[in-house]
């Protein structure tokens, strides 16, 4: 067995099919304070193919040329902006089921969890995480089970655990 570059790989993968039964996600992230994080989810967002990322709160509290390194090539790949709208129904395509990705009462694991097909999943800031006015707009609140001592995620870790959760439910559909 030998190293083959991802690029190279992917072409004989196709899992980009997926999309043409099914629409792309969506990813919001809550009034995110690390640049490095907030270029993370751009990154991220691209690797799953979503259709944009909507980030909570204003832009000229973050440093754009580190989150643009940050993100890298996917900077240009994927539409990203921010917004200080706090009503959730006016930012996500009606049809969409709003997915909160954060540890509260009523959420459920996400491994036992049926995740739907048109998604927008949003995840909180990395001291506060959701605020409840805002866990109350989501359809469906899910949680990632973290064994280790250490028991939060890193806030583009936790995306990238829902989305490609996502993603392996929906091709086994």
């Amino acid at each position: 067995m030998s190293y083959l570059k991802s690029n190279d790989l992917f072409k004989r993968i196709p899992t980009e099919e997926l999309y043409q039964r099914i629409p792309r996600p969506m990813l919001i992230a809550d009034h995110l304070m690390t640049p490095d994080n907030l270029g993370a989810m751009i990154r991220l967002a691209d690797n799953i193919g979503a259709t944009e990322v909507c980030f909570l709160g204003r832009e000229e509290e973050h440093r754009l040329g580190k989150i643009r390194r940050a993100a890298a090539s996917s900077r240009d790949n994927i539409r990203w902006y921010f917004s200080e709208e706090t009503d959730l129904h006016h930012l996500v395509p009606e049809g969409k089921t709003l997915v909160a990705i954060e540890t509260a009462d009523n959420a459920t694991c996400i491994y036992d969890t049926p995740l739907p097909e048109d998604v927008a999943f949003i995840v909180g800031s990395e001291r506060d995480g959701l605020s409840e006015e805002l866990l109350k707009q989501c359809d469906l609140v899910v949680y990632i089970p973290v064994p280790g001592p250490t028991r939060s995620l890193n806030v583009s870790h936790a995306a990238a655990v829902a989305l490609f959760e996502w993603q392996r439910q929906m091709l086994h559909k």
